[in-house]
Order: structure tokens, then sequence, then C-alpha cells
């Protein structure tokens, strides 16, 4: 079976609804917090990300703002790592300083990756994925 982790921030929308529907469906992942990831974490998610470690950071400081509209002032960090302003390194160091920087849920086994809710995506990955031993509540 494989080993699946979900990174995610409490009180996240997206992160509760995948939490619940890898629940609902019986697939055993272990939920950590996006907030205590660390530096190889993010390399190896980077390793497995289309845009490397830039497509862990939120994609522009407008979706940036609507989650966390309490940080304002760091939408200038999402401009920096996203306009290529940054090298590799410096983005993996940003965001293990910064994790709220990350996009969240992500949903990964580190061959795979799932970046956000994707519903479809989801359904696609584990629509043949075998539970054993479930036991109902």
């Amino acid at each position: 079976m494989e080993n699946w982790i979900l990174y995610g921030k409490s009180g996240n929308p997206s992160f509760e609804v995948t939490k619940a529907w890898l629940k609902n469906h019986g697939i055993p992942a272990e939920v950590r917090s996006v907030f205590r990831i660390t530096e190889q974490e993010i390399e190896n998610l980077a390793n497995i990300s289309p845009r490397g470690v830039k497509g862990l950071a939120f994609p522009d400081a407008f979706s940036f703002s609507l989650i966390n509209p309490q940080r304002a002032s760091d939408q200038t960090l999402i401009d920096k790592i996203q306009s290529n302003a940054l090298s590799d390194n410096e983005v993996k160091s940003l965001l293990v300083e910064n994790p709220y920087l990350i996009v969240s849920p992500i949903l990964t086994n580190f061959e795979t990756l799932i970046i956000g809710y994707q519903y479809d995506v989801m359904v696609n990955k584990f629509r043949f994925f075998k539970v054993r031993d479930i036991q109902q509540a």
C-alpha cells in the first residue's frame, strides 16, 4: 500500500475537504501541518512538481491575498517568487522560513503530487485503489 501524506493548514476549507474525502473513501494518509514542513520535504516535492519549487508557492499575489488577507505585506514575496527574481535555492529557503507561502493542501506519495483540492484528479488517481482492513465506526 502506498504511503500518502497530506500537508495543509487547519481551517483551510480545501485542506479540510481533501482530508474528509480521503477518510470517506478509506484512503489512509498521514496528515502533516504545512507549518512543520522541512527543507528536505520541500526539495522532494519540488522534484516532482512540474514547475519545480515555484509550483509549491501561490501562483500570484491576488490568490495569496484571498487566502491570507492578514498578510498583505507578504504579497511582494509571491511576486518575487513567480517573477523568477529568486533562484530555486532562494525560493526553497523562503518557503522553509515562511510556509504560509505554500499552497495547500498538498497530497503526495513523493511520486505523485496533487496541489490544491482537485476532485477529478483524486477520483482518477484512486479509482482502483484497494484498501484493506477498513473498520466502520
